[in-house]
């Protein structure tokens, strides 16, 4: 086989796109293969598809894949079609996108490699600066997000994660299926808007909850966008409740700590966190130790009571949960314990998105967990000095986007 019908193959070249010549130059250690187009054939407007004069021809070369330890350039005189209606155009070459100067095959091995490793790896395996890598990350998540018509929305998750120090944040959307959907700047309302704006409106007609935590910034965004329907949407995740409560109870706690005897405020220092855990989670010495001490710390012993109920209504049955909630409410009025009443009332202005959330069984807790890897992302990463290549590195990476050329064709 002739190395030109070899790259011809390669290439995957059809008429009038042909290989003309393969030059090796071993000291640079590269190869040009030169591509010609028929000057017999028409030149079609890339527009309307209609055949046009030829204006002229442009040279452009582009990066492919290495042959062995040569790297490997293509070169073409590629036509450019005046077309009446629409100009002079650039005709589309078959093996690249277009305004990149590498061909689709070598941004394809180029993205399968970033997905497993670092920027730094796949400079040095391709000697490309890291800007180059950069742009074509960037079109690979923009040729997804094009491609992308239909998403799970219906459960979605909301939550935000740290781009650096100093409160700077951006507001991260995803599904259950663990899927990040959309990434905006900021952590206020105007950022979830902008991520529900993001969404095909086709799909977010079959959303039936968002599980996000008690910010009135984020809570304001749901209704802006859905209007009343968020009303029968929003689902307040359970750790930012417990988190209410369990921070109730010590308050109790610490409260009744000064009235106790000197000896017993070291024991009650001592067993804290004992207060904090569920009841499932308290064992052997430590049980015996906060048993004993809440006969001397009734309303921390009450508090502790309330909390573990709220949770035993949280996993209970979702059909009888509002009389639940209302009846340990009233408990909790009657109790008169300051901190308490005061979670109580968080819980009761929540109580809708509580309820959501036990209906649907949803949570926050994968958004979290994609927090978590998008942190480990950063670190690996050793931090985004640009914010927006800190946004696309999270689509990239947690996206699920199809950032093939095929749909392009």
């Amino acid at each position: 086989m002739q190395d030109t019908t070899l790259y011809q193959s390669i290439l995957g070249l059809t008429h009038p796109w042909a290989v003309s010549s393969v030059e090796l130059n071993e000291s640079s250690q590269t190869i040009i293969v030169r591509v010609d187009y028929d000057r017999a054939s028409l030149t079609a407007c890339p527009t309307c598809g209609k055949a046009v004069r030829r204006h002229d021809t442009r040279r452009r070369f582009w990066r492919h894949l290495d042959t062995c330890q040569f790297e490997t350039r293509i070169e073409a005189e590629v036509p450019r079609a005046d077309c009446p209606e629409h100009g002079v155009q650039t005709l589309q070459v078959p093996w690249a996108a277009s305004n990149s100067r590498y061909t689709e095959l070598f941004e394809t091995r180029v993205i399968s490699m970033l997905k497993v490793s670092s920027l730094y790896a796949v400079s040095k395996t391709y000697r490309l600066s890291w800007g180059a890598i950069d742009r074509i990350m960037a079109r690979g998540v923009q040729r997804g997000l094009t491609t992308r018509t239909t998403i799970n929305c219906q459960d979605l998750l909301v939550d935000e994660t740290a781009f650096k120090k100093g409160h700077d944040y951006v507001t991260v959307s995803s599904n259950r299926d663990g899927q990040v959907i959309s990434v905006e700047d900021g952590r206020a309302g105007l950022s979830l808007f902008a991520c529900f704006k993001a969404l095909p409106p086709e799909s977010t007609m079959h959303t039936r909850s968002i599980s996000m935590d008690m910010s009135r910034a984020y809570i304001n965004a749901a209704y802006d966008y859905f209007g009343e329907r968020a009303k029968q949407m929003i689902a307040i995740d359970h750790f930012h409740i417990a988190k209410v409560l369990t921070k109730a109870v010590n308050e109790v706690r610490k409260s009744e700590l000064i009235n106790l005897p000197h000896h017993l405020r070291k024991e009650c220092h001592q067993t804290r966190y004992g207060w904090l855990k569920r009841n499932s989670h308290l064992h052997g010495t430590l049980r015996e130790r906060v048993n004993a001490l809440a006969k001397m710390m009734q309303n921390t012993g009450l508090s502790w009571i309330f909390k573990e109920q709220a949770r035993a209504i949280w996993y209970g049955h979702a059909a009888n949960a509002k009389a639940a909630w209302d009846d340990w409410l009233a408990l909790i009025e009657v109790s008169q314990i300051r901190p308490m009443m005061t979670a109580a009332e968080t819980v009761k202005t929540h109580l809708n998105g509580i309820i959501t959330a036990m209906r649907y069984k949803v949570s926050n807790g994968l958004a979290e967990a994609i927090n978590g890897n998008i942190q480990r992302l950063k670190t690996r990463a050793m931090g985004f000095k640009n914010k927006e290549r800190f946004k696309r590195a999270i689509l990239f990476h947690f996206g699920g986007l199809d950032m093939t050329f095929h749909q392009e064709r």
